[in-house]
């Protein structure tokens, strides 16, 4: 039995999604964060030799945690991005940091992502998350590379079965 793609990719999100927000429920900790959508995408929707996969997921998003941490740490350290926009006036300092941490955060993720050929996209959300002092912490980097590597392995052990099993791997990789 297969169905349709988009069904089959809309199933395979929703295990990613079931999985990851069970945990995050269960843990209280921050296992779900924006840039995992785009990489859970990535996985639903069928092979993507440049993007897909554990070498460029997992490499890809702990490359942009640590240029996020990196640059947030010589520029924005202390900020955090709701906060310094709810109250924020024209050409304040705390603004203009935080753009200076965001540039400097894409800049090292874009140059170290292709020097190590892990090209995963959706992980410069992940630097910009860390770089504008969202999930700015150690702590919170062990977090974002154990909840992207706990999504592969998942992908992996058990998406991987399912749509082995009942036909709903996409057919057409997007």
């Amino acid at each position: 039995m297969t169905i349709d793609d988009d069904l089959s990719a809309g199933i395979n999100v929703t295990l990613h999604f079931v999985f990851l927000g069970m945990l995050a429920w269960v843990s209280g900790q921050p296992l779900l964060f924006p840039s995992l959508g785009p990489s859970a995408y990535l996985m639903a929707t069928g092979e993507q030799p440049r993007a897909q996969g554990a070498y460029h997921i997992i490499g890809g998003h702990t490359i942009a945690m640590v240029c996020g941490l990196l640059a947030y740490l010589l520029v924005g350290d202390g900020l955090v991005v709701t906060d310094v926009f709810d109250g924020a006036v024209p050409l304040s300092s705390e603004v203009g940091r935080l753009a200076i941490s965001a540039l400097l955060a894409m800049v090292l993720t874009t140059v170290a992502m292709l020097k190590s050929g892990t090209n995963h996209a959706a992980a410069c959300a992940t630097t910009l998350i860390v770089g504008l002092g969202l999930m700015s912490t150690v702590l919170d980097g062990l977090i974002i590379v154990v909840s992207v590597a706990l999504l592969v392995g998942f992908h992996d052990l058990a998406v991987e079965r399912v749509q082995d099993r009942y036909g709903v791997e996409p057919e057409d990789a997007r």
